[in-house]
């Protein structure tokens, strides 16, 4: 921030109707030093600041044109613009052009960093050209190793940690990823801090924070089933995916999957798929009507509809409205898949295909920012 300390003085003795000799002369000073500050000529001594701001009745903070409530203001209204720019407008691009006038603008804010480093690894994905994608990684590492070198604050410093490691992957550098990993994160679940900050809740809240552990370890240990899958036998695949469904219909007893609806549609897509592998082609294009069904439901979700369900009635739902890289709503991108996935040309000429099809398209949304 460049300092303007002659002008701030300058417009405090017009405003006080007070001419530069007497101001001059209540400081002790000539009237040409006072002339020499306004037009940016030179500095007030440091000694000088205290009688100054004292003259005209402000904090040395205002003189020096560091008023922090106007600041944080103007911080606040930026950071709600890139977070409109992300979420209402889906340009991740534009979103990291707003945090670099606003780091720039208040440079050596650390929290201004963290963000800055945060939305680029948003962005980075999208970006089509691959070496400014490249870039970005590196952007995001040399913004996240400044933070924990100079950055006292733990908080700042450890949610950082992830995004620099996989930057680092990102760029293709994985033994400094592992290396960085290692040296700072607890792999033991059972050690991991959200454990430990479980511990140490109790009555709504512990309820509260256990009720989103089951969603949040429940839905990683799924994706991580279905990732595991690719190699199995394809009886085995449907086997692993049933009761995959099975403990999502658990927890959400109610079937107010939200959010999660996203998450089972996948599922059922994969169901299909083995049905393909099966050449049972009736149950295959079952699974994909139910994997359109959720996807349906998961753009129509409600974000502040609350859970029912009692393994979960106590937590808010997840919106997850925004995808990185993604413009259209859900029902789009799975039209775009029936159009284009190959595994699905056996299933393509029959009615119950075009059907499902038919009603996917009428959902479907091109560009929800519009």
């Amino acid at each position: 921030m460049v300092v303007k300390i002659g002008e701030k003085i300058k417009d405090l003795r017009k405003k006080a109707d007070v001419t530069q000799e007497k101001f001059a002369e209540y400081l002790g000073v000539s009237a040409q030093a006072v002339s020499k500050w306004e037009v940016e000529g030179c500095y007030p001594d440091l000694e000088l600041l205290a009688p100054i701001a004292n003259f005209f009745n402000i904090t040395i903070d205002e003189l020096m044109g560091f008023d922090k409530a106007k600041e944080q203001e103007e911080i606040k209204d930026y950071i709600q613009r890139k977070h409109d720019m992300l979420f209402k407008s889906g340009n991740p691009k534009e979103a990291v052009a707003i945090m670099r006038e606003v780091t720039a603008k208040y440079p050596g804010k650390f929290e201004l960093m963290n963000e800055l480093a945060k939305i680029l690894y948003v962005y980075a994905p999208t970006e089509p050209d691959e070496e400014l994608k490249q870039n970005a990684f590196k952007e995001i590492i040399s913004l996240g190793e400044k933070i924990r070198s100079e950055c006292t604050d733990d908080k700042i410093r450890r949610e950082l940690l992830r995004i620099i490691c996989l930057s680092y992957k990102n760029i293709g550098e994985n033994e400094k990823a592992l290396k960085l990993a290692n040296e700072n994160f607890n792999t033991n679940l059972y050690e991991s801090d959200i454990i430990a900050y479980t511990e140490l809740l109790d009555g709504d809240k512990l309820i509260e924070r256990q009720q989103t552990n089951v969603i949040e370890m429940m839905n990683y240990s799924c994706q991580t089933m279905s990732f595991l899958l690719k190699d199995f036998a394809p009886e085995y695949k449907l086997n692993v995916y049933k009761s995959i469904l099975d403990m999502y219909s658990t927890i959400f007893k109610d079937g107010d999957f939200n959010f999660y609806n996203d998450y089972i549609a996948f599922y059922y897509k994969g169901i299909a798929e083995v049905y393909i592998e099966l050449k049972d082609n009736a149950k295959a294009l079952k699974n994909l009507e139910n994997a359109v069904g959720h996807t349906i439901a998961s753009d129509k979700s409600a974000i502040n509809t609350p859970y029912t369900s009692p393994l979960v009635n106590k937590i808010k739902p997840v919106t997850g409205l925004y995808t990185s890289g993604s413009q259209g709503n859900r029902a789009y991108y799975f039209l775009r898949f029936l159009d284009y996935d190959e595994k699905l040309s056996p299933l393509r000429d029959t009615p119950e295909f075009k059907d499902i099809r038919k009603n996917l398209e009428k959902h479907a949304v091109e560009n929800i920012y519009l």
